[in-house]
């Protein structure tokens, strides 16, 4: 997770934990960039419902709130926050494992430049701001006149001004 659900709460007390997954999965979709910590990561896992990870080293490294993303899972595969870490265990927020377990699966931690918090910062305010303000063109009130920048295809992202998006440059990774 980027930001907390009571952190983007702060900037606008209406946005919603949909719009910060969904502001979470443009920035790894636009970069390419998974942003995981391969220092922390542990193979040969075991998923038990509802929400257990079983780990059969010593866990070192996590912290609850950080979150792990599961790969190389037939049903599992995703990013989910700690919610409590035991000696040989880490339970989720979520409550949607399926039983599963293999050598390949794995966890690692996934963690965020404070760069890309910042951006996403600027993005829920600018939601904020220019929410009501789309697709203005032209307004005139007495002697008071608002006129919007137009933003064609080529200067926008996801519905953003390009400009707004210019902090995840430098984490772009090639697709292959």
């Amino acid at each position: 997770m980027i930001i907390s659900l009571t952190e983007a709460q702060k900037l606008d007390p209406e946005i919603l934990q949909e719009d910060i997954d969904a502001f979470e999965q443009s920035v790894r979709q636009l970069t390419n960039n998974n942003f995981q910590n391969t220092a922390v990561r542990f193979d040969n896992v075991a998923l038990q419902e509802p929400n257990l990870i079983k780990v059969k080293d010593s866990i070192k490294g996590l912290r609850i709130g950080d979150t792990l993303e599961v790969n190389y899972s037939s049903y599992n595969d995703g990013l989910y926050k700690i919610e409590e870490i035991h000696e040989d265990s880490i339970k989720v927020a979520e409550e949607s494992f399926l039983e599963e377990s293999g050598r390949d699966l794995m966890i690692t931690l996934v963690q965020y430049p404070a760069d890309i918090k910042k951006g996403i910062k600027k993005l829920i305010e600018y939601d904020k701001k220019m929410a009501n303000k789309a697709g203005i063109k032209s307004e005139t009130i007495s002697r008071m006149s608002t006129t919007y920048y137009d933003v064609t295809a080529a200067e926008n992202t996801d519905g953003y001004p390009s400009n707004l998006l210019s902090f995840l440059m430098k984490y772009k990774k090639m697709r292959w």
